[in-house]
């Protein structure tokens, strides 16, 4: 056998050994470039196996191994001052034993080579100074903390979003899906969520669309960063259920849209009290005369201009008397009142008209329909005042054919529902917030005040009701009139 033969098996020899060994061995040239790393060190930097390549510089190896979460930053210090003791101190430092987190220990040994470069021997260790504990304390105080934690949070892969954490409070929320892609409700919501936190690292209070395991969605505001978890991208991201935050928000812009409306109502009431009485003794003069002419004139050929004179006169008078419907706070005569004897009332009223225009009044009460405390006069009017809008809506537009009405209880809150509703033109989306405004009306000159739906707004609120356009699914309106039951002793 040649000697080259045998220093060949010699070599290849020495290679299995390497390659068997438990330590983990790492050579580095003069330069501080790596020459080989066997697997036992790869798998010891699995996050790092992209970059352990013959020619990785020292340097980038630290600043890796610690940005990838992979050797702690002290660790890293520790080693580049052994590499750096190595250029001054003939023989090898002494082996040193290093924590690295969750409990691991290293005894990681350096040594100069012949060629000017050095080695890297570095082998499962045992703690020697109480580290080991005190890691395992701290892990264990941690996933205590996180347990325990009220908030939604989750770490999930970038790429595929499988989740690799989740809190118990995120269990509670969003379930036991396996993929964070399935909380979004909407995929480009999902979308503008990664693309965020791809460009920036992190985003913040960014507002979503979320599921919940019942299929149900909600608001969700989310905050998240982009991390380097064992050499791959993660997120890791806290979830918060915005649900209750914006009905409080919703509730208190309608308390202040409320008071807001009584204080125009209030000051507009007074202004037109005002007017009003201003404009009552003129008004008497002339439907007085009015009337005389009528009755003097009969057969004249001027009998139907005088008609005219006092149809409009009454109007003036009945406008008048509107606006001092609205402007006077009229004492409530309360009582326990049957939903049925208002309805009953108000349709007796209506019923004429509606049916000169073909449209059916239609509904039903449920049986054993608490009687509610109200002031059954004013209820009554407000009834008749949304039935009659209704009608004319619908005789104006020649559209629709029925007026429907409905109750129903809700002994949790006190309180009973009252709908009204149409199949005619509807209300227009963009004049719907202003309905229940004094003096807005929809209606042609000289066919409507604007005095109907705010005077309604002013009784109900009087009641401590409320009373709403409810949100239109197709054709019609729907008036929502809630009233406080009567309590029964």
């Amino acid at each position: 056998m040649s000697l080259a033969t045998t220093n060949d098996q010699d070599a290849l020899s020495l290679q299995e050994a390497v390659a068997f060994m438990a330590e983990g061995l790492a050579v580095f040239d003069s330069d501080a470039r790596l020459r080989f790393a066997n697997p036992a060190f790869k798998g010891m930097y699995a996050g790092l196996k992209d970059l352990l390549e013959p020619g990785l510089l020292w340097d980038i190896f630290l600043r890796e191994a610690v940005h990838r979460h992979a050797m702690p930053a002290q660790a890293a210090q520790t080693l580049e001052s052994l590499e750096t003791a190595l250029l001054d101190i003939p023989q090898a430092p002494a082996p040193v034993t290093l924590a690295f987190g969750r409990g691991r220990f290293y005894e990681i040994r350096l040594a100069s080579a012949s060629d000017g470069g050095f080695y890297l021997v570095q082998a499962p260790g045992s703690d020697s100074t109480g580290e080991a504990d005190a890691a395992r304390e701290a892990e264990a105080l941690l996933r205590n903390v996180l347990e325990a934690c009220p908030t939604c949070l989750i770490m999930a892969r970038v790429g595929d979003g499988q989740i690799l954490y989740r809190s118990p409070a995120a269990t509670q929320l969003l379930g036991n899906a396996k993929s964070s892609f399935t909380y979004f409700a909407f995929r480009e919501e999902r979308g503008d969520f990664v693309t965020a936190l791809l460009s920036d690292e992190k985003t913040d209070h960014m507002r979503a669309t979320c599921l919940r395991p019942d299929g149900t969605t909600f608001s969700a505001e989310i905050s998240a960063r982009l991390i380097d978890y064992r050499g791959e991208d993660v997120i890791v991201a806290s979830i918060e259920d915005l649900t209750h935050e914006l009905s409080v928000q919703d509730e208190l812009q309608r308390q202040q849209e409320q008071l807001f409306l009584s204080e125009k109502l209030s000051a507009l009431g007074e202004m037109l009290a005002g007017i009003a009485h201003e404009l009552n003794n003129p008004l008497s003069i002339i439907v007085g005369n009015a009337e005389i002419l009528r009755e003097e004139l009969e057969q004249s050929p001027h009998e139907n201009r005088i008609d005219k004179l006092a149809r409009a006169a009454h109007r003036c008078v009945n406008i008048v008397r509107s606006f001092l419907s609205l402007a006077r706070q009229e004492q409530l005569n309360l009582k326990s009142t049957e939903v049925k004897h208002l309805f009953d009332t108000a349709i007796e009223v209506v019923a004429p008209e509606a049916a000169k225009s073909n449209i059916r009044i239609l509904g039903r009460l449920p049986a054993q329909l608490p009687e509610i405390m109200v002031d059954d006069v004013q209820i009554t009017q407000v009834v008749i005042n949304l039935m009659t809008n209704a009608l004319h809506a619908m005789r104006d537009a020649r559209q629709g054919s029925r007026i429907h009405y409905t109750c129903e209880a809700d002994p949790s809150s006190g309180q009973i529902k009252m709908l009204i509703s149409d199949d005619g033109p509807g209300v227009d989306p963009t004049i719907a917030h202003r309905i229940f405004d004094p003096l807005f009306t929809t209606k042609d000159v000289g066919k409507g005040t604007g005095v109907g739906l705010a005077f309604c707004h002013r009784i109900i609120a009087a009641h401590k009701g409320q009373i709403t356009l409810e949100k239109q699914n197709g054709d019609g309106a729907i008036f929502s009139v809630s009233l406080p039951i009567a309590v029964t002793d």
